[in-house]
């Protein structure tokens, strides 16, 4: 028989004869899984947990029969055995190892391991028994591991370093779970390393403080009380220099530091250097003060943070390189792990770049991967697509990510950009894995929007649609950039295609009934426009669908809103534009508000209401300073500079026409570049404004032709907008 080897814990593997199998689809996979971890089950058990959900009894054994076959097909024909009762089990003859059961008797089996969660990564859509199944594993996994580390721990030759691997491994899996860090301080009081032990304990009293608001247990707080004891009366028994405790000189300790340092791109934070160098707080604070003395780090205090850094990149580099290759490896991994931990428990997107980074960097492509997607899904995704489909409220705009994460985001565009140009030059580019070449792909088409640097957008288009044909990620991407740069008649045409492919029940037709609406607005018909805005808002308010779309109602009555706002039907504008506003009340999507703030802002203006609309203006504004985009942010600056020249302040409303002229250079939008040009003529020719600033203007920006600007525009209404559109 086949020699068949399973790891369970982690990401999971199958080899057979020493060659990895893959699966020819996910239930296939689970239910092997499922049966080689149980060793036996109903085939009417096994129908009901992977197809039940899903199919009807028929479709449901025929599926069942043909993962049987697959599996005995890869495994060989006796690896399955069934009884009369219609049973299905493992033959206990199969040649089979599996690391969830050689741990039992060998713990070293665990070691190396990325984590211990019992099919890690590992799904079955649409199956909640599985779900659950995997769920309880997990924790009698973890359970079992809990008490083989505790058994050998109590051997007399123990092996301490393994054991301490699994506790901390333990430790990022359930993070508030006390017996694990009661362990952990068993292992250093053994090894006689209380300052370590004090350090975990520490560890978990701050974490229950800052996440739950609790203190640590009755019985760990004796043990470190013991531990604590313990330390005191040994310091007071001897005179020992300030660093032998540890059997660390001071010079291993800055070393330590300096390399910890290095791990991160910019800057260490004070909490987060001093939990990965392992240092109670003397000797931490003594090796940084030895550092800073001499000059080899700078300190510096930022939002009640203390942060250190090297004087320059090129010391940083140095040090970071002068670690060995195995060890930098072995750092990046911790530290992804680390922050890995704080997003599950905060859920803080501005992590997610961090993670990504030092996974790569630890060679973990997968989760490397796994938390660029999310980071897409996240973050991405909401300063690009203006107006998302939400049906995600748990995401949270976060206007610092991109900043703090500059160049770990950096350096992640760049290995993308590398894949992609190997994919690309490749003589067997079917040798890539597709999905991370997709997924690398929609990433640099948003961020090339986001530049903007739209050639290079419609480049990895195109590859992405070589991968994909005319796939509905493809075609969004395609619809998202004609809206940008204001194509209507290919928005038009993409929007049409979208409707083709979608299903006549679902929410996504509503989806591209808002995009071909957008379209009809921007080419100037209108009551075409309106009457697809309007199905698009009844269909994402249907109640089989408002509890996931009905955010994407908002984008309709906003546009319907533009359409008021054009044809001078002012109450139906400021009407649609309030429906919009109330259910953005009860959303967090700070790029679609500001286009709301912007549309609002210019419904007030013309009607006259300058006070209000400026205060509008304003908010846009605000939230434009946070985006990484360019799509409609010149038409904001230029509005709050004609408000600021109505209201005399000349040289406020200059800065504002400057900011206005830039982005206006980026925009690939003629009506924006249309308006920027003729406020820059207005108050250039007007005798309104003093000589003076009128010579400073023109000498200090660039403008359009109007008359070419203008011809682009396909939408009458706009053009006959902006031929009206006054200053004073």
């Amino acid at each position: 028989m086949d020699k068949i080897e399973v790891f369970l814990l982690g990401t999971p593997r199958v080899y057979v004869n020493k060659k990895r199998y893959l699966f020819p689809y996910g239930r296939v996979e689970g239910m092997f899984y499922y049966l080689i971890t149980k060793g036996y089950e109903n085939k009417q058990v096994l129908e009901d947990i992977f197809w039940g959900d899903k199919y009807d009894e028929e479709k449901a054994n025929r599926n069942y029969r043909n993962a049987l076959y697959h599996i005995r097909k890869a495994f060989g024909k006796d690896f399955l055995i069934t009884d009369g009762r219609q049973q299905l089990r493992i033959n206990p003859e199969a040649d089979l190892w599996m690391d969830l059961i050689e741990m039992k008797s060998d713990l070293e089996i665990l070691s190396g391991k990325e984590n211990f969660w019992y099919l890690d990564h590992f799904e079955v859509k649409e199956s909640s028994q599985f779900e659950n199944f995997i769920r309880q594993k997990r924790i009698e996994t973890a359970e079992k591991i809990y008490f083989l580390t505790e058994d050998e721990l109590f051997k007399d030759k123990c092996r301490l370093d393994l054991c301490e691997e699994i506790c901390k491994n333990l430790i990022a899996m359930d993070e508030f779970c006390e017996k694990y860090y009661q362990l952990l301080m068993k292992l250093y009081e053994k090894a006689g390393q209380r300052n370590r032990a004090d350090m975990v304990y520490r560890e978990l009293q701050y974490i229950l403080e800052q996440e739950l608001d609790e203190v640590p247990g009755e019985e760990i707080t004796k043990l470190w009380q013991k531990i604590i004891s313990q330390k005191e009366r040994e310091r007071v028994q001897e005179e020992k220099t300030p660093f032998s405790n540890t059997g660390e000189s001071q010079s291993d300790i800055c070393k330590s530091l300096l390399e910890w340092i290095s791990m991160f791109c910019d800057r260490a934070e004070y909490r987060k250097l001093k939990y990965f160098s392992g240092l109670e707080d003397s000797l931490f604070v003594e090796g940084i003060e030895s550092l800073v003395r001499g000059g080899m780090i700078r300190e510096e205090e930022d939002a009640d943070r203390i942060y250190y850094s090297f004087p320059n990149e090129e010391e940083r580099i140095r040090a970071y390189e002068s670690l060995s290759l195995t060890k930098r490896k072995s750092l990046h991994s911790l530290m992804a792990k680390r922050f890995e931990k704080q997003f599950f428990m905060g859920k803080n997107e501005d992590i997610l770049p961090k993670i990504s980074y030092h996974y790569f960097k630890s060679q973990d492509r997968k989760k490397s991967d796994f938390y660029l997607k999310e980071y897409l899904r996240r973050y991405l995704a909401i300063a690009h697509e203006f107006f998302p489909v939400l049906h995600d409220y748990d995401v949270m705009y976060n206007t610092e990510t991109y900043l703090n994460n500059r160049k770990q985001i950096e350096f992640i565009y760049k290995q993308m950009e590398a894949y992609v140009e190997v994919y690309k030059e490749s003589v067997n580019p079917g040798g890539f894995e597709k999905e991370r070449l997709e997924l690398y792909l929609t990433m640099l088409v948003q961020s090339y929007v986001k530049i903007p640097d739209y050639e290079r957008s419609w480049e990895y288009i195109g590859l992405l649609e070589e991968l994909q044909g005319t796939a509905k990620e493809t075609l969004k991407q395609k619809a998202y950039l004609a809206m940008d740069t204001c194509q209507a008649d290919a928005l038009i045409r993409y929007s049409r295609e979208g409707l083709w492919q979608a299903a006549d029940t679902s929410a996504e037709q509503g989806f591209w009934k808002r995009f071909q609406g957008i379209g009809y607005v921007l080419k100037g018909e209108m009551e075409k426009g309106s009457r697809e805005l309007l199905e698009a808002a009844d269909i994402f308010l249907d109640k089989e669908w408002k509890e996931e779309w009905g955010a994407n109602a908002a984008v309709a009555y906003s546009w319907l809103g533009e359409i008021g706002r054009l044809t001078k039907d002012y109450d139906s504008a400021m009407e649609y534009y309030r429906k919009s506003l109330d259910i953005h009340a009860n959303i967090h999507n700070i790029s679609g508000k500001t286009l709301l703030y912007l549309h609002m802002g210019k419904g007030l203006f013309d009607t006259g209401i300058d006070c209000m609309a400026e205060r509008y203006i304003k908010a846009a504004i605000q939230s434009f300073e946070h985006l990484h985009v360019v799509y409609k942010r010149s038409t904001a600056y230029a509005y709050e500079a004609v408000l600021l020249f109505r209201k005399g302040d000349f040289e406020g409303g200059a800065m504002y026409l400057k900011k206005a002229g830039q982005y206006a250079r980026h925009s690939r939008d003629p009506v924006e570049r249309c308006l920027y040009s003729r406020i820059f003529g207005l108050i250039t020719q007007s005798s309104d404004c003093p000589c003076e600033s009128r010579l400073k203007i023109g000498e200090d920006m660039q403008t359009f032709d109007v008359r070419e600007e203008r011809s682009k525009i396909s939408s009458i209404w706009e053009r006959k907008y902006l031929d009206q559109f006054c200053i004073f």
